[in-house]
């Protein structure tokens, strides 16, 4: 469905209307750094991991949240591993953690409004 009038960035309040692009200074992503263990929000889109110093666990949010977009990447070079994590019983494709070992390792997750 498209909205004749669909907000798109709420800091300069420009819109779509009638189908038309006005100037708009461009999508923002809720982009975070974490070097620690970290519960993922569903205020999050982008989730950098530095596991320099430790390896990390990243716990998803309930997959009940359907169509919610997480991209996660691993930005270090060491050899501390990221381990994606379910949140309760969801399951990540049929398995309970993803893990990503090396510099530039990502993993784009939807949820399904399931588990």
């Amino acid at each position: 469905m498209i909205h004749e009038d669909l907000i798109i960035d709420t800091t300069t309040a420009q819109t779509l209307t009638n189908k038309t692009l006005n100037t708009v200074k461009g999508i923002r992503l809720n982009v975070v750094t974490k070097v620690a263990d970290y519960t993922a929000t569903v205020n999050d889109v982008v989730i950098l991991v530095d596991a320099t110093s430790i390896a990390i666990t990243i716990t998803l949010p309930a997959a009940n949240n359907a169509g919610l977009a997480l991209h996660i990447k691993k930005i270090d070079s060491s050899v501390n591993a990221v381990t994606v994590s379910r949140a309760g019983t969801d399951d990540i494709e049929g398995a309970t953690t993803v893990t990503l070992a090396t510099q530039y390792a990502s993993q784009t997750l939807y949820a399904n409004g399931g588990s």
